[in-house]
């Protein structure tokens, strides 16, 4: 009964405790990658085995890895066999290569500031639009006459307002700027239809109609320097002095004139207009910019301008009586003068990139004439005898002396959309010398 006790004692233990080995002898395991090992097993699952060395080290092992097990020394054949297959496998495995993380870069935000007092480049613009040019040119002729016939105890004639009809406008230049100075060159068009229309009451029922629709033109080229007086980061200053030509056209070739009775149209006939007008002189003004955020840009400039120059103006008229031949003749008026006004440009720009904006705005020129000398020479009119050389003289001291307290004026604007491009020479040194 004892021994039966004992019997069941060890099969217990042996369940309880089945990782324990009760082996302690030195055994050879072979691995299946050829290293030969020499230990002793100290522990032992069904997945794994740990052994202790001779040199006292433990180690783990998978039984995965395990080919046999056994008591008996491996000899020196297998020793030397396992070595050279360890120094093969460890040729033939290549070393893993560690591709170091790529860092995802983030976009880079566009860099929309800009120092005023650190910039030197040169900003390109051109646009266009649609608005009017207003001159007094042939109403000023009529305005001149009308003084002259009451001066000399004739009737005047009797005017209305022009019409006038928009066109087409455009506006370019270029501004550099180095630091707190700047420099401006620009030009532009303003283009325009004008309606007139007079009446000339003769003696009796008798009167005359003149009306035409023409083209007009105005043609500036201006120039300027200006420095940064002040400066912070939603708004700039600067002092500006300039110098402006202008060119005035009018092409007048529909003009007709048609005289009438109590018995009907006795006469009509035709008047082209020809005038020309050149003005010049300085400037001096504010420009300056309020920006909203990063994109938006309020330019403003006003300048006042103090002008002079001449006017050109020659009339061909053809008239055609009811009977008869046509009769032809030829005015000149010569118009020297001064103008006082003021210049007023503003622009809305949007930066669509650091380099490239789109703007909206209006520009526009107001300024009103005083007559310095004035001159109306009939050449030959309706073939009447050219009057004696002192008469003529006479005459025309007589005609400016009264003509110079007719005033006229001339406005010129427009709405218009361009585009704008900056180019950074400040950044291309900086590029260029580091290369």
């Amino acid at each position: 009964m004892n021994s039966l006790f004992i019997k069941r004692i060890l099969i217990a233990f042996i369940i309880v405790f089945p990782s324990i080995a009760i082996f302690g002898e030195e055994q050879t395991i072979y691995l299946r990658n050829g290293q030969i090992l020499r230990g002793e097993v100290i522990q032992q699952t069904a997945m794994s085995m740990q052994i202790r060395t001779a040199d006292g080290k433990t180690r783990q092992l998978n039984k995965t890895e395990i080919q046999k097990v056994t008591y008996k020394e491996p000899s020196a054949k297998e020793l030397k066999e396992a070595e050279e297959k360890l120094k093969q496998q460890a040729q033939n495995e290549k070393p893993i290569e560690i591709i170091p993380e790529q860092k995802t870069e983030a976009p880079k935000k566009a860099d929309f500031s800009l120092d005023p007092t650190k910039r030197h480049d040169i900003e390109f613009f051109a646009g266009l639009g649609y608005g009017y040019y207003k001159p007094n040119s042939e109403n000023f002729l009529i305005d001149a006459q009308n003084r002259l016939n009451i001066a000399f105890g004739s009737r005047p004639s009797i005017t209305e307002k022009p019409s006038y009809k928009a066109g087409l406008s455009d506006q370019f230049g270029l501004n550099y700027t180095f630091k707190k100075f700047s420099g401006s060159l620009s030009g532009s068009h303003f283009r325009g239809t004008t309606t007139t229309n007079f009446l000339s009451l003769n003696s009796g029922s008798e009167f005359n109609t003149i009306g035409g629709t023409y083209p007009e033109k105005q043609s500036s080229l201006r120039t300027d320097i200006s420095y940064l007086a002040f400066s912070n980061n939603r708004f700039d200053l600067r002092p500006t002095l300039g110098y402006s030509q202008f060119w005035g056209n009018t092409d007048d070739k529909s003009t007709s004139i048609k005289a009438f009775s109590s018995s009907g149209l006795y006469l009509y006939g035709q008047y082209f207009f020809d005038i020309n007008e050149q003005l010049k002189g300085p400037s001096a003004g504010l420009k300056a910019t309020i920006r909203i955020g990063e994109r938006i840009e309020n330019r403003i400039e006003l300048h006042s301008l103090q002008l002079n120059g001449t006017q050109d103006l020659t009339i061909h008229a053809t008239v055609f009586p009811d009977s008869g031949s046509p009769i032809y003749g030829e005015f000149a008026q010569s118009i020297s003068w001064k103008a006082k006004g003021v210049y007023f440009d503003y622009k809305f720009v949007y930066k669509l990139t650091p380099v490239f904006s789109i703007w909206a705005g209006i520009a526009s020129y107001d300024w009103k004439y005083s007559l310095d000398r004035y001159s109306l020479e009939q050449r030959y009119a309706f073939e009447a005898p050219a009057s004696s050389t002192d008469f003529a003289i006479f005459q025309g001291l007589v005609q400016e002396q009264i003509v110079k307290g007719a005033t006229s004026t001339s406005k010129s604007n427009a709405i218009q959309f361009g585009v704008m491009y900056r180019l950074d020479l400040g950044r291309s040194n900086i590029s260029s010398d580091t290369k």
